[in-house]
């Protein structure tokens, strides 16, 4: 059995591998059109890479003369970080503002008196309000606890509940309102008033308010000028020089008393300037005329009394220092700054903050050309609410209070953005501590921004410098690279050897680097801040210097965005004619020459389109040799494996004949 032969499956004459001989020859161009092809893709993908890597450094470049530049940023700096922190946005103007923070806005906290674990909290219908915010809670009763949770679960953002246990038998409950501001009291109605009246949260008070009558002003510091203090239908008018006190009849603790009025200062019209009079108009004498003669008559004689200037007005005098506490022991504490404005504004004021005691309000006005008005004049308890006030408070709803530059300004929150244009104030804690707020550009974004575009500048000079040039130490050199990239780079080293749109980028990206711009102070080059190329180190020689890669000296850097800001920022995008467009500057130039590689249609495109019709055509030819190497193996096997029958027909022919033979 083992000399059997079937022709195309098996064979004693080894004709397969003849075959596969043969077959190996004819695969040779199918082989290097598939080598080719793998080269081709190769080299798409590198131009592919190339692309990215030239929109990111354009992207970079843009950004630094863009309108959203990092050169707009700004960054407020506070003196003391513990009082005042604030956030600038590109809007902020470069100034420097001197804040006091004098208090703090704050929200109602009520704790209730001691009460014992086993509390219930009866059913009801309890009603908290928070401002002109009304929370409802329809309780069933149950433990303190419950009746906790129940409250944070309605009250959301408004109202929070907490059980702080004291001892392992007492309990104190917490009730807070979430919104700060004097105009967000908290309050209670209907069930809750009861249960707040019976747990001591609140008790029940008469009316702190008291009136400061205006009609009846007495003497500040001096005797009451009659003609120049008027004191009349609920306003009190004191004129230039003057001065005049609203008191009350004893004094009081100022503790917890707020005083609160309404103010005018108005400019008074000055007097205008007039000359000497231009005394009487008298008629001319006439003449006579003779025969040719003319006698002019003598003028009148009319004796005219002299002309004295009146007095100067004084000297111009502005105080804003207007208003003054007046304490029991009859001593004056100088208040807030007012300004001069065509209404009345209202000022509120906490007087424990001036003083211990309040007695009266002193006003003296020394200004030669301001009238001050005053009206609605008193000293109230803020934390009066409906005839209720805080048994036991942690925490009084109030307003914040910040001088900024002299002026006093007041906010319910202690987040202010609509003070200072671009900048949002947060405040932390009150100091009698001016704070100064500084508004300059974000060098250190800037900066991160500058670190950005050299990165990406380099990243392209490596993968230019790798895919042109067959030289291993182009890779050896790059510290940053990962072992995958290593190995993806070693691949696509000199792949592209030799191509000129290579070549041009390269010695113009080195070129738009190392030339000088035109600034608004002078002509500028990059490494005059740091951003060079350095062939030299240590004394020595180091090839991966002349690679064109750039540096950066961060300490130079940041000295010269600290004192020569603007420069550095012209040198990366400048409009040298005035025409708001920016035309000059390396991150335009080099904006400008990467362009026309990567937008749509341009030369990189070009470049991945011509090598797409390659590898179409490509793959087109290597399935023409794969129909084709088929055919030629099937025919082959064809062949052979009628060779092989006809020459088993011929063995077998032979072997009859010698057996024919040896039997005869």
């Amino acid at each position: 059995m083992s000399d059997v032969s079937i022709p195309g499956v098996t064979s004693k004459y080894n004709t397969q591998k003849m075959i596969e001989d043969l077959m190996k020859l004819e695969r040779i161009p199918k082989t290097r059109a598939e080598d080719n092809l793998k080269q081709v893709q190769l080299q798409k993908t590198t131009w592919l890479d190339v692309n990215r890597r030239m929109v990111s450094l354009r992207e970079s470049s843009r950004s630094m003369f863009s309108f959203q530049n990092p050169f707009n940023e700004r960054v407020a700096l506070s003196s003391d970080d513990k009082i005042l922190t604030a956030s600038a946005t590109r809007e902020a103007v470069e100034e420097t503002k001197t804040f006091t923070v004098k208090q703090i806005a704050s929200a109602d906290r009520f704790m209730s008196a001691r009460l014992p674990d086993n509390f219930k909290v009866p059913s009801g219908n309890y009603i908290f309000t928070v401002g002109s915010s009304t929370v409802k809670l329809a309780f069933n009763g149950g433990s303190l606890k419950d009746f906790s949770e129940a409250l944070n679960r309605k009250g959301g953002e408004t109202i929070r509940a907490q059980v702080v246990p004291v001892t392992t038998t007492e309990r104190i409950l917490l009730i807070e309102s979430l919104k700060t501001g004097s105009k967000t009291r908290l309050g209670f109605s209907e069930a809750a008033e009861k249960f707040a009246l019976d747990t001591g949260l609140i008790e029940r008070s008469s009316s702190s308010k008291v009136e400061l009558a205006a009609e009846s002003p007495v003497a500040f510091t001096k005797t009451i000028d009659a003609g120049r203090v008027v004191g009349k239908n609920g306003t009190l008018q004191v004129g230039p020089g003057a001065e005049a006190a609203l008191k009350l009849p004893s004094g009081v603790a100022s503790a917890n008393l707020v005083l609160e009025l309404e103010i005018q200062v108005s400019e008074l019209a000055l007097p205008p300037q007039s000359g000497p009079p231009p005394g009487p108009s008298i008629p001319g004498t006439g003449k006579i005329e003779y025969e040719g003669i003319v006698i002019q008559s003598a003028p009148s004689d009319v004796s005219l009394p002299g002309w004295t200037a009146p007095a100067a007005p004084p000297p111009r005098n502005d105080d804003q220092k207007i208003l003054y506490l007046i304490d029991s022991s009859g001593k004056s504490v100088p208040l807030p700054a007012v300004q001069s404005a065509d209404a009345y504004q209202k000022i509120t004021i906490p007087l424990s903050l001036y003083a211990e005691s309040f007695a009266g309000i002193g006003i003296r006005n020394n200004n030669t050309h301001k009238e001050v008005f005053i009206k609605s004049t008193r000293v109230f308890d803020p934390t009066e609410t409906a005839g209720f006030r805080p048994k036991n408070p942690v925490d009084t709803s109030r307003d914040a209070i910040v001088v900024m530059d002299g002026i006093e300004i007041t906010r319910q929150s202690n987040k202010i953005d609509d003070l200072v244009p671009g900048v949002t104030l947060n405040l932390a804690e009150a100091s009698e501590k001016p704070v100064k707020l500084k508004i300059e550009p974000d060098r250190e974004a800037v900066k991160e921004a500058i670190i950005g575009l050299v990165g990406n500048y380099n990243r392209v000079m490596a993968e230019i410098n790798i895919i042109s040039r067959k030289d291993e130490g182009l890779i050896d050199e790059i510290s940053y690279f990962t072992d995958d990239e290593r190995k993806l780079y070693t691949e696509r080293l000199g792949i592209l050897q030799g191509d000129m749109t290579l070549s041009q980028v390269r010695s113009s990206m080195q070129g738009i680097m190392m030339n000088a711009y035109p600034t608004r102070s002078a002509i500028s080059v990059l490494s005059s801040f740091g951003i060079s190329t350095n062939s030299q180190k240590g004394g020595g020689f180091d090839t991966s210097r002349l690679r064109g890669y750039l540096e950066i000296d961060e300490n130079a850097l940041m000295k010269s965005l600290k004192e020569n800001f603007e420069s550095v920022r012209d040198s990366f995008g400048f409009d040298t004619n005035k025409d708001l467009i920016i035309d000059s500057g390396a991150g335009f130039s080099l904006d400008a020459l990467i362009k026309p590689f990567v937008e749509t249609g341009g030369i990189l495109t070009i470049k991945t389109q011509t090598l797409d019709t390659t590898i179409t055509r490509s793959k087109k030819s290597i399935e023409d040799f794969t129909v084709q190497l088929t055919r030629k193996e099937e025919e082959l096997k064809r062949k052979y494996g009628l060779m092989e029958g006809a020459v088993g027909q011929l063995e077998s022919s032979a072997s009859a004949w010698d057996s024919f033979g040896k039997q005869q």
